[in-house]
């Protein structure tokens, strides 16, 4: 038995369900590392970066070494992260990727360790450690100049709310739906003055496969009663997205939910788009220096913004666990002990990539309950996912039937969420 697997039994109370592997013809796993990362991920950094300059000469060759496995993916075997002066080059090589290195190829081991060690060589070749130099800036600040007037319509919402005042609920359970909706809005979506924004919601809630979502807004309501306490978002990709997120730590402090709401933002660049704290504060300098009379909302929303950071009441916190490929229950202890405890009123733990941790990126049966799989959180914990893998929990049978008859791809095309949630004061730790 793994240490992994021990782990997870210790504190379980469902036996782990097999972890997944490439190496599967005709699964979305097996198109990913035999094709896509290559053809998709790798092509558009050549693309998107003056590879040919001397600057880059050494990123350009450990791009093409990178490249060249995943060409040959049956037969490349693992190799060791070059010692970039990464702080965690020595967890990845003897630790997370350890019984593979030299050992399996690029198929065998499991999915979610080779798509996360693909960006770690990425952040190797560019030695971001070193230089701070992240190859996917032009595709994450183009999530944000192209989504300006769906950020203006959705903040001139978000300013409204102040003027207002509509019910705490209401607004509470609108501001946890936006990350859920499919970016960017349709600016008409987002008007400040029509029914079709809240149309396009009931549209996002109708493609829930499991909805917990009056239970979040209870939770947050009792934290707000208490006087308002800390609450996380473990945040996913930059742009449009990470705009919704934080109208969601917007609210949560505006309506006294939360004292301080901690962003938690990965360590280093990760799956093309996944949010560093550089990637927000660049995002939130651009909204404030817009023009007024073009984005108006916009703008406001981007000073609002600055001052929570500049106050306290957003907090912005990188740490490398959020862009390593271990289950969340192997969490460092020093990550439980702030969470837990009543440390954090509500974690929510955002996108398809955090959710496959938190089962471990393993086969559960799609009906078992979420609370069985995830009940080894120190804190309530909420689960913000579109699903983009194969792999699920706590969904009813009807419904991911009906999803399946509806359409083929339903487990990986996005159009399908999740509000799940497990509160462990509620519904106990084995």
């Amino acid at each position: 038995m793994s240490s992994e697997q021990k782990h997870f039994l210790q504190q379980e109370r469902a036996p782990l369900p097999p972890i997944i592997l490439s190496n599967v013809p005709g699964t979305w796993a097996y198109d990913t590392m035999s094709r896509r990362v290559r053809e998709n991920i790798l092509m558009r950094i050549y693309d998107e970066n003056d590879m040919d300059s001397p600057q880059l000469a050494h990123a350009k060759a450990a791009l093409d070494a990178l490249v060249q496995e995943l060409a040959t993916p049956q037969t490349s075997l693992l190799t060791p992260i070059p010692d970039d002066g990464g702080p965690d080059v020595r967890e990845w090589n003897e630790s997370i990727m350890a019984p593979y290195l030299g050992a399996a190829n690029w198929l065998d081991a499991p999915w979610l360790y080779t798509e996360f060690y693909v960006y770690r060589r990425v952040a190797a070749a560019f030695a971001f450690f070193a230089t701070g130099y992240d190859p996917f800036d032009a595709q994450k600040r183009l999530g944000v100049t192209s989504a300006l007037a769906s950020m203006d319509a959705l903040a001139a919402r978000l300013l409204q709310s102040d003027a207002v005042r509509p019910a705490a609920a209401t607004c509470l359970r609108t501001a946890a739906s936006l990350p859920l909706t499919p970016p960017p809005l349709p600016r008409c979506a987002c008007s400040a003055d029509a029914d079709v924004f809240a149309e396009t919601l009931a549209q996002s809630a109708a493609n829930l496969l499991a909805d917990d979502g009056a239970r979040v807004v209870a939770a947050l309501l009792a934290a707000r009663a208490a006087g308002g306490r800390r609450v996380d978002v473990v945040v996913d990709n930059a742009g449009f997205e990470l705009f919704c997120d934080l109208c969601l730590a917007d609210y949560l402090v505006a309506c006294g939910a939360a004292r301080t709401v901690v962003i938690q933002l990965k360590g280093h660049p990760t799956f093309v788009s996944d949010a560093q704290a550089k990637d927000l504060t660049w995002m939130v300098e651009h909204l404030r220096g817009l023009d007024t009379g073009k984005y108006p909302a916009a703008q406001a929303v981007g000073e609002r913004w600055a001052r929570r950071i500049a106050s306290g009441e957003w907090e912005l916190r990188e740490d490398l666990f959020w862009a390593q490929p271990r289950p969340f229950w192997e969490m460092p202890q020093r990550l439980r002990d702030e969470l837990g405890g009543g440390g954090s009123a509500m974690v929510f733990v955002k996108g398809d990539a955090n959710y496959r941790r938190m089962l471990g990126d393993r086969t559960w049966d799609l009906a078992t309950p979420f609370a069985d799989v995830a009940s080894y959180w120190p804190a309530p914990v909420c689960a913000l996912r579109t699903l983009k893998a194969e792999l699920g929990c706590g969904m009813s049978a009807e419904l991911t039937k009906a999803a399946a008859a509806a359409h083929d791809d339903w487990m990986v095309s996005g159009r399908y969420g999740v509000v799940q949630l497990f509160d462990p004061d509620t519904e106990g730790q084995s």
